[in-house]
């Protein structure tokens, strides 16, 4: 299979590659309510006379096409962001784009799985809920039975969609303002910590002697957080931002109950088990201080992205096929999370960045600047890497011991069995 076989196909269909990118940054919709985005992929599949599952994960589609040999995943996120201004959804973390790009490619080797050329397996997974909101939804769901994971992604590894894949390829909008690309990016990992402080309430005017303020547990904490954050090596990117809610009482009463929320990142599991275990310490001294008590749970949340290095020499070596050397970063560290990480810690795995966008990513000033790099350009390299993958046997890196790795995760990562 050639990769300027592919280019040319997705070059002829420009017009209907950008088309369906508007049509995708059009529709956005939040984690596990994405009915649209998965109607108007299976619309397309079935236009196209591709197999597919839809509902997995209750909203996701996995298509495969090709028999036999090594498989390629294609992952894919689907889901929007509530915007700032109250006014609907907007796709401010540019999951549309991957949609779009996944699309684009796989109509570029449907001759090929048709001819019985392609060399291999490609999957594509549209997941759903990559964006981690809505907290208490997702555990109401995962109490039902709905979900095995709070993501997308999570709920498919645990069902095991993923169990006879061999890679794993992504990409995702980068910050970069100029026309480039990035490979071998760091993303964090984070755990969700919520601290609850109980006090005693009382009258604030005739007798605050008597209260015992929650407020102020989670205030001191807060404060405690922000001296402790001197004290975390800068390469493990440890990240603390809490914010207060759920207080109780009102002008005149001291409040007796206070929540303290955040995410804990790091780029390592070890620096952000150690990160979150001096998190339960801050937070239970400061309790101890103020004469409070202190309600610590934690959930999980993604793992840190690990890139496969050899992956990344394929991917790479496409970028050059459309870019100069120095439109390349190498290795940028960002404290942003996605559960991409979870996919790392099992499979051998790459989420390349490209640029192309206005505007600040989760905020309503997110924009799709540069069309043709987003849907066009960045979308050949993801092509020309899956036929690499699928011809070049020296790219072919496999997990041995995903099995093994995969009843860890479940279990001391999610909190489950492994399921079949």
């Amino acid at each position: 299979m050639e990769s300027e076989l592919l280019f040319q196909r997705i070059d002829a269909e420009r017009e209907e590659a950008v088309a369906r990118g508007r049509a995708f940054f059009d529709c956005p919709e939040l984690g596990f309510q994405e009915t649209e985005t998965a109607r108007k992929i299976c619309a397309l599949l079935d236009g196209w006379g591709v197999p597919y599952h839809a509902g997995v994960a209750l909203t996701g589609v996995v298509a495969t096409i090709g028999s036999g040999g090594y498989h390629v995943a294609v992952a894919a996120d689907m889901d929007a962001l509530p915007r700032k201004d109250g006014q609907g959804n907007l796709h401010a973390c540019g999951h549309s784009i991957q949609v779009a790009n996944a699309l684009t490619v796989l109509h570029a080797l449907v001759p090929e799985a048709r001819q019985g050329t392609l060399g291999g397996r490609v999957s594509f997974f549209f997941t759903p809920a990559e964006e981690l909101t809505d907290m208490e939804g997702r555990a109401a769901l995962i109490a039902s039975g709905k979900l095995l994971g709070r993501s997308g992604k999570q709920d498919m590894i645990a069902r095991g969609w993923f169990d006879d894949v061999d890679c794993v390829l992504s990409c995702h909008a980068n910050a970069d303002p100029g026309r480039g690309f990035d490979v071998d990016s760091v993303l964090t990992g984070f755990l969700l910590k919520r601290a609850v402080f109980h006090g005693r309430a009382a009258h604030s005017g005739a007798a605050p002697h008597l209260g015992r303020n929650a407020l102020h547990g989670a205030v001191l904490a807060e404060t405690a957080l922000g001296l402790l954050k001197d004290q975390f090596a800068p390469d493990n990117c440890v990240r603390i931002q809490p914010v207060i809610g759920g207080v109780t009482g009102g002008i005149n009463v001291i409040p007796d109950t206070a929540a303290l929320e955040t995410y804990v990142r790091a780029v390592s599991r070890e620096a952000l088990l150690d990160a979150a275990g001096r998190f339960d310490a801050c937070v239970g001294g400061c309790a101890a201080a103020l004469g409070l008590s202190a309600e610590l749970s934690t959930a999980p949340g993604y793992l840190p992205l690990n890139q496969s290095p050899i992956l990344n020499r394929a991917v790479e070596k496409n970028m050059l096929r459309f870019v100069s050397p120095e439109q390349i970063t190498h290795r940028p560290v960002s404290g942003a999370s996605g559960d991409v990480g979870d996919l790392g810690t099992l499979l051998p795995t790459v989420q390349f960045g490209f640029s192309g966008i206005d505007g600040a990513f989760h905020s309503d000033t997110f924009s799709v600047r540069d069309e043709e790099h987003c849907y066009l350009t960045a979308a050949k390299v993801l092509a020309g890497t899956v036929a690499d993958l699928l011809s070049r046997p020296e790219y072919q890196v496999k997990s041995e011991r995903y099995h093994e790795e995969k009843r860890r995760y479940l279990s001391d990562w999610l909190g489950l069995s492994e399921k079949g």
